[in-house]
């Protein structure tokens, strides 16, 4: 693949950096962790000056760390993404550099812990790097997921203090990616193998708010369009059913949610139930407790019972080979943003 490339880009050190939401890597985190996110205005969109939504987001995060804490004690006491997304990082760094002509450095970076995508940007600079690949790990668009990644990246640009001349180019999405459908189906094929009776997959996305929807954001649109590739790969008697998890807060979301979709397939008669976390490239919270304690509880009492969670793809091979072709892929077009 890389034989399509001229000679200058052959020769170029190029950094990839890997971007997701992070975690709290402690229960000491757990609250700061919580402000930066509502500190978000991409996650909460009330327009409010600077110091006014600092102290709301101050308040939010006091007001639900107890909480998000007794999570984060029941998963080992930090989230695991971080973690992953390190390997995940390793993973493709090996694969990217293996018999290639190009340097390449991969950069695990989060918008709202450790690693900060600001620190990893100024570490970036402060190196001789010819182009970087600044690649969003929300596999769907959102305004709220990948658009505050892109809008963060922006203000970090303008306000950098490093003098780089590397050039940048970005990847907001992914989740129309044949390897991408083809990774999430080999999970499920090989679950749905050694588990015969189970005949019911519940894909189970992150929701947004409606309002989101409702203003054009093409999240839900590219959900349907994986759910229907993932489909056609399985095929046979495999029912599959879509929810959403995870909303916060009065207003309305995109549902139906997934404690409710469970309740209803457990009310239909379905008995054993396979989950997978649609969306999420690495397991944290919301895959590990969310679905793998607090739902499959709800499934069994409301009846069901067998309850399996399926694990994000992590550093699943076909993942990485993914992200892989398309770090080469937009060498080859580099799209200079």
């Amino acid at each position: 693949m890389l034989k399509a490339l001229s000679a200058a880009q052959k020769n170029m050190r190029t950094a990839i950096i890997i971007a997701n939401m992070g975690g709290p890597e402690s229960l000491d985190s757990v609250e700061p962790y919580l402000k930066n996110i509502f500190n978000d205005p991409a996650i909460i969109s009330i327009p409010l000056p600077a110091s006014w939504r600092n102290k709301l987001a101050t308040f939010i995060a006091r007001k639900r760390q107890e909480e998000s804490k007794q999570i984060y004690r029941k998963i080992g006491g930090k989230t695991p993404l971080t973690d992953i997304t390190k390997l995940q990082a390793k993973s493709l760094e090996t694969a990217l550099n293996t018999n290639s002509e190009v340097n390449f450095n991969v950069f695990p970076a989060m918008r709202y812990w450790h690693p900060f995508i600001e620190d990893v940007w100024n570490k970036i600079g402060q190196q001789s790097f010819d182009h970087i690949i600044f690649i969003s790990l929300y596999p769907f668009y959102s305004l709220a997921t990948s658009g505050s990644l892109f809008e963060l990246l922006k203000r970090i640009k303008k306000e950098s203090q490093s003098n780089t001349t590397a050039s940048l180019s970005c990847i907001d999405r992914f989740g129309n990616h044949p390897l991408f459908v083809k990774a999430i189906a080999s999970q499920i094929q090989k679950a749905l193998e050694q588990h015969p009776d189970y005949k019911d997959v519940l894909l189970s996305a992150h929701s947004i708010p409606m309002r989101s929807i409702n203003k054009g954001d093409p999240y839900f649109r590219e959900i349907e369009e994986t759910v229907s590739s993932i489909h056609k790969h399985i095929g046979g008697d495999t029912r599959f059913h879509l929810a959403f998890q995870s909303k916060v807060g009065p207003v309305k979301w995109l549902g139906p949610s997934t404690p409710d979709k469970i309740v209803e397939l457990a009310n239909s008669g379905v008995k054993n139930l396979l989950a997978y976390p649609l969306g999420f490239v690495a397991d944290n919270s919301e895959t590990v407790y969310e679905i793998g304690m607090l739902y499959k509880d709800l499934a069994y009492k409301n009846g069901i019972k067998g309850f399996i969670r399926i694990e994000s793809l992590n550093s699943h091979p076909l993942f990485i080979e993914m992200l892989k072709r398309l770090v080469l892929d937009n060498l080859k077009t580099k799209k200079k943003n």
